[in-house]
């Protein structure tokens, strides 16, 4: 049997092996366009085979995205992570609305305009970040679940209730981001107006997202809430969320997270993965 320094040195270059494969694609994703580059192409910038790229990433989607959705993460490790006596929530839907928030200012950005708007032209990135969307509802489901089960026991339709309250704060900063986007695209990266513009888009983002989530404990007591969400409704009242946890928990590179259907950039420059948690974020 191989000794455990063989195991170690085929792993490291196993890693560097998948780093270079990486950096490669995603160097000819901006010089060119999503569309435009090969597997094949890929490949041969990455001086690996092509099979070596697929033993790496299934699919060219998969590369594109490949380290720029920690996003999909956050909103559960913000909920995992927060401190005793916080509401679970209410930090869920801080995490998000600090992400969503940061997210004009990004798209002042021509790095990640372009990106976005290769995930737009494209079916299958399209396709691929809706699943990576998909991922983050169900991860935040799974950790209010478990949260509220320590806390409350495994009560008859909770699972039912975490997946509702996740996939109401998830698909809400998306629809927000993707309104984000629809505001800002038109307006050209030198103008004038695009300051004033961020700003608006910023403040009309955090009072749409303040409408949903924020009054999760009144389920408590309206009439006909099933009995499992009475139940974590009525936890949830009164606690603060973690804002800490929520503001401290970033995607990889220390940036915000765009997810909107939709972002990308005008001119195809190198981008660090940090300019790009954008054009794929929750």
């Amino acid at each position: 049997m191989p000794d455990q320094a063989a195991r170690d040195r085929r792993a490291q270059k196993k890693a560097l092996t998948r780093i270079a494969v990486r950096r490669a694609a995603q160097r000819l994703f901006a010089e060119r366009s999503f569309a435009e580059v090969t597997v094949a192409d890929i490949a041969a910038a990455a001086d690996v085979a092509v099979q070596t790229v697929f033993n790496h990433f299934p699919t060219k989607e998969d590369l594109f995205f490949a380290d720029r959705a920690a996003w999909v993460a956050g909103p559960a490790a913000a909920v995992t992570n927060r401190r005793p006596g916080t509401a679970a929530v209410a930090t869920a839907h801080s995490w998000l609305a600090d992400q969503v928030a940061e997210v004009p200012e990004l798209l002042t950005r021509a790095a990640v305009r372009t990106l976005s708007a290769d995930i737009l032209a494209s079916p299958s990135l399209r396709l691929r970040q809706r699943e990576l969307f998909r991922d983050s509802e169900d991860q935040l489901a799974v950790a209010l679940h478990t949260t509220w089960s320590i806390e409350v026991g495994e009560l008859p339709g909770l699972e039912l209730a975490a997946s509702m309250t996740s996939a109401l704060l998830v698909t809400a900063a998306r629809v927000v981001l993707t309104d984000q986007w629809r505001q800002l695209v038109e307006v050209p990266l030198d103008s004038p107006a695009l300051a004033d513009r961020v700003a608006e888009v910023q403040r009309t983002s955090r009072q749409a997202l303040a409408a949903v989530g924020g009054d999760f404990p009144r389920l408590a007591d309206r009439e006909g809430t099933p009995s499992a969400l009475r139940t974590v409704a009525r936890l949830e009242a009164g606690k603060p969320a973690d804002d800490r946890v929520a503001r401290s928990i970033r995607p990889a590179g220390g940036q915000p997270t765009a997810t909107t259907g939709s972002s990308t950039v005008s001119t195809r420059s190198a981008t660090s993965s940090a300019d790009i948690g954008t054009a794929n974020a929750v």
